[in-house]
């Protein structure tokens, strides 16, 4: 090695080569190219798929665009799944439920699967992945929580029907009385109660994501209340028993099926009215939406097969043939539609039907599609210790958490549209009967050039309408919330905000003063 190292100092110094005599050499100097910068990583959560046999078994990523390659296995097997939970995207940590009904937690960052509590618990749900809610078997609302040592436990006056976890961290939970269902509104870890409202006996609970509904089905009414207020609305009233109801991701809309009807029924979430119908081939007994709204599928009564129906205009796309399991079918982030052929997982073009491609065995495993940035490799320049100046303070926007920016924005979460994407563009939303709204625009910045702060987010939904209404109707401290359209895949979200405040806790100030359901996440819109 040492002398094959000498070697090539001597050919460079010339070595034993012989002097060039009575030559004139003509040498054109080329300037050297600038040095390649090197590639930077992409910014915001990525499409991953985890897999898991459904028999039970190792656990395995892989990237949405590429499923015949893992990126990822876990390192303890994981039980055989019956339905998912949440996805705590700060910890790594999946939540599902196996098939004998006890909590499980899937850490992605360590492979690991932690057993099953040692209570027994029904209704489970969870708001954010990390708190886990359920009733035991003497009917007390537990959470469980990958800190508490001890679970926090809350017993009602009534038995309790359902539970449901808000973004806020407050829970609400309907019981059933003598002669009505009573909801009661509570904020772990206090036992007592901040609020409580009286509906007619209702069968089930449905919340939707984004929005301040919250849905109340008995026999063939649909109910709802204010979360923020509690205030009962307007019940809507059908000719049939209510089979199956679900709101779209901003809450605008609910469709609703009805027994032995060959339609959905649509009620509008601000008006209270169920004016529009879908006709459909047949009766529905399942309804399940996508993640950005652009789609819902229906299950009908009978046969192996789905329907698609296209929300943007309530127009039904066409069938497909596929079993209906807890996981599958669903719509992934480009619009393609999963669904299980036999043994196979065919993903199917949502707006014509057509096959785009197949993951053959893909129907063995229990799919689980996430967004997260965790399988991502981390620059090289993370690993290395970070300098701050003497004169910044602590939390100032020189600390390590302007190189790693922790996105809170659980609405955008929610609605799959990271504030921190490369896709991210703020731009006015016109309107040809009002002209342009009066909304700010800030500047575009890279993710180098970010700015400390936090803005309040009130909502997040798809409709330019919803989301002037929503603004118009929301003050704080005297402040009117802007919008802003936001786009990423071609798909536009409208955001009701204000800020940016320099410190969190003023923005929680903010948001707590309007006395609506609101989000904060760290950075400018």
């Amino acid at each position: 090695m040492v002398a094959a190292v000498l070697a090539a100092c001597a050919a460079c110094r010339g070595g034993d080569r012989k002097p060039i005599e009575n030559t004139t050499v003509s040498k054109t100097v080329t300037p050297s190219p600038p040095p390649t910068p090197p590639p930077s990583l992409p910014t915001g959560p990525e499409a991953v798929v985890i897999r898991v046999p459904r028999s039970g078994g190792l656990p395995r990523a892989f990237a949405y665009t590429v499923l015949d390659s893992a990126i990822w296995s876990g390192r303890s097997r994981a039980p055989a799944i019956s339905r998912v939970l949440g996805f705590d995207d700060e910890a790594g940590t999946l939540a599902v439920v196996d098939s004998r009904g006890a909590p499980r937690r899937i850490e992605l960052r360590t492979g690991s699967v932690t057993p099953p509590p040692s209570v027994k618990l029904t209704a489970l749900t969870t708001a954010d992945g990390a708190a886990l809610y359920g009733v035991s078997v003497t009917g007390v609302v537990t959470r469980l929580t990958p800190t508490d040592a001890t679970p926090w436990t809350f017993r009602p006056p009534f038995p309790v029907r359902d539970i449901a976890p808000q973004f806020d961290g407050t829970v609400l939970i309907s019981g059933a009385g003598p002669e009505a269902t009573t909801v009661w509104r509570i904020h772990p870890p206090e036992t007592q109660l901040l609020d409580s409202a009286t509906v007619p006996r209702a069968e089930h609970m449905v919340h939707a994501e984004i929005g301040d509904r919250v849905y109340f089905t008995g026999d063939s009414t649909v109910r709802s209340i204010r979360a923020r207020d509690f205030q009962s609305t307007t019940p809507a009233q059908f000719p049939r028993r209510v089979r199956a109801v679900v709101p779209t991701p901003s809450g605008d809309r609910l469709y609703v099926a009805l027994d032995s009807a060959p339609l959905l029924r649509i009620i509008d979430r601000y008006s209270g009215r169920s004016d529009a119908t879908v006709s459909l081939p047949g009766n529905p007994t399942d309804l399940r939406m996508d993640p950005l709204g652009r789609y819902l599928l229906v299950h009908p009564t009978s046969g192996d097969s789905v329907w698609v129906v296209a929300v943007g205009d309530n127009r039904v796309v066409g069938g497909i043939r596929t079993s209906w399991t807890a996981d599958l079918p669903f719509v992934g982030p480009d619009g393609t539609i999963a669904v299980a052929e036999r043994s196979d997982v065919v993903f199917v073009d949502g707006s014509s039907l057509r096959r785009r491609r197949t993951v053959p065995g893909g129907a063995r495993d229990f799919w689980i599609p996430l967004r997260w940035n965790g399988f991502r490799l981390r620059p090289s320049t993370l690993a290395e210790p970070v300098t701050v100046a003497q004169s910044a303070a602590p939390d100032s926007a020189d600390s390590i958490g302007t190189l790693i920016r922790r996105t809170r924005d659980s609405a955008a979460l929610a609605m799959r549209v990271p504030p921190d994407s490369p896709h991210f563009a703020p731009r006015a939303i016109t309107d040809s009967a009002h002209g342009a709204l009066a909304v700010r625009v800030p500047p575009a910045t890279s993710s180098a050039s970010h700015q400390p702060g936090f803005t309040v987010q009130f909502a997040a939904v798809l409709n330019p309408d919803t989301a002037r209404f929503t603004a118009h109707h929301i003050s704080a401290n005297g402040a009117a919330p802007h919008v802003i359209a936001t786009s990423r895949g071609g798909v536009t979200v409208y955001r009701v905000i204000l800020g940016p405040y320099t410190t969190r806790t003023q923005a929680d100030a903010v948001g707590r003063s309007a006395r609506h359901q609101y989000w904060v996440y760290e950075g400018t819109p």
